[in-house]
């Protein structure tokens, strides 16, 4: 699960937040770096376009509320745009809560709500007019011909354009200012101010979330790396606690196999007729020759 989130700059207190992905209990974390910081700068109004936005639970609407609340007691508020049926029926299922969640949608509607004056929807790129290249008769030169003294054709003018080294009406010649102008005048004009202005914003948002999107995923690889080595640790314990539990089951196996074990029979021998009295066979038999 992924969440991509990027930040547009609308007015001098108004924050467009476009979500793309899913909001849950994994990519909450990285909503709340962004959205967390707000109370604590200039931005009062949030817009929060959903259009985006293909699951949220109620996790994420969670946090949305908290900076919901963050930004109504600063005396501005944060709303949805262009939420699909899904976000708007949990909306509309969390709107007993003291602060609801207002929701709009068309983004026109939701930026209404905060203080930017006019919101103008792009139009379509105007097409540019292409050129089309013109043909020419090529001429055939034999083969072994050198044709690097042969004199070149002067070439005509196409129609509505001025011969060579000359220039229209109203216009300069190569290399020279028109009347009026300023020779090398490359001054930007006041119009492109404020959007040279906008761009520059909007690339330091975009460099700000690169930079919490690569902490964030630092982070977890680094907690990712902890957890593995912990599990790691426990494996080898686990192996050495089952290496002894072997040992002692073959030490208990070989005391029962002794203690079980019968005694070996015994067996008479030759001299095993002694009598009571310490005196064997063999002795009484001499003292009998010698009598």
């Amino acid at each position: 699960m992924q969440l991509s989130v990027r930040l547009v700059p609308v007015g001098e207190t108004t924050l467009v937040v476009a979500l793309t992905g899913e909001l849950d209990s994994t990519t909450r974390p990285v909503l709340a770096a962004f959205l967390e910081p707000l109370p604590q700068s200039r931005v009062k109004y949030v817009v929060i376009a959903a259009a985006d936005l293909w699951f949220c639970d109620l996790d994420g609407l969670e946090q949305l509320a908290l900076t919901h609340g963050a930004m109504r007691r600063k005396g501005g508020g944060l709303v949805v745009a262009e939420a699909r049926p899904p976000l708007l029926r949990l909306i509309s299922l969390m709107a007993g809560q003291a602060e609801p969640i207002p929701a709009y949608p068309s983004m026109p509607e939701a930026l209404a709500q905060t203080d930017v004056d006019v919101y103008e929807v792009s139009g379509p790129p105007t097409p540019v007019p292409r050129h089309m290249p013109v043909l020419r008769n090529v001429r055939t030169t034999p083969l072994g011909e050198d044709t690097r003294d042969r004199p070149r054709p002067p070439r005509h003018p196409r129609p509505g354009e001025a011969p060579p080294g000359e220039a229209r009406p109203g216009e300069a010649r190569p290399g020279e200012a028109r009347p009026g102008e300023t020779p090398h005048d490359e001054t930007l004009p006041d119009e492109t101010l404020p959007a040279l202005s906008l761009a520059v914003s909007r690339s330091r948002g975009l460099r700000e979330q690169a930079l919490r999107q690569r902490s964030t995923l630092t982070r977890q690889l680094l907690r990712t790396t902890q957890s593995r080595t912990l599990l790691l640790s426990a494996r080898e314990r686990c192996f050495a606690s089952l290496e002894v539990l072997r040992t002692s089951r073959v030490s208990i196996r070989s005391a029962i196999d002794g203690q079980a074990a019968p005694p070996a029979p015994h067996v008479p021998g030759p001299h095993d007729g002694a009598h009571e009295d310490g005196v064997s066979g063999q002795e009484r038999r001499h003292v009998d020759d010698r009598r």
